[in-house]
């Protein structure tokens, strides 16, 4: 993604996802951090405040997951694609029109392409 020189969205939301996924799979504080430090020098983090009132339009009309509104309303947002790894996020992001790749059903060779076109 850095080659394509894409800027990627990121929900302050997300951040706090991955911080306990990284924690319940054994991985130390230091490490999280370290982990949340880079997430927010890679990303373009956006705040729970600026994506509020899609993210509720969007948990009116889809009723994904709660962790999922967030970034499905931020590629509203942003028109932006959206890359996920969770099939039910693809599906409620579809059917609200957004351009999704579902990362098992892409190859690495068309996800660059889509981040290219």
């Amino acid at each position: 993604m850095e080659k394509s020189g894409s800027k990627v969205f990121f929900p302050r939301a997300g951040i706090i996802e991955v911080v306990s996924v990284l924690k319940r799979s054994g991985m130390s504080k230091e490490h999280v951090l370290g982990v949340v430090e880079s997430l927010n020098a890679t990303f373009i983090v956006v705040d729970e405040n600026v994506i509020y009132d899609k993210a509720l339009e969007t948990a009116l009309a889809t009723a994904p997951s709660g962790f999922d509104t967030y970034f499905i309303a931020l590629a509203l947002l942003t028109d932006s694609l959206l890359i996920t790894d969770d099939k039910g996020m693809a599906d409620n992001a579809r059917r609200l029109n957004i351009d999704t790749i579902f990362v098992r059903e892409a190859t690495i060779e068309e996800i660059r392409a889509r981040l290219h076109s």
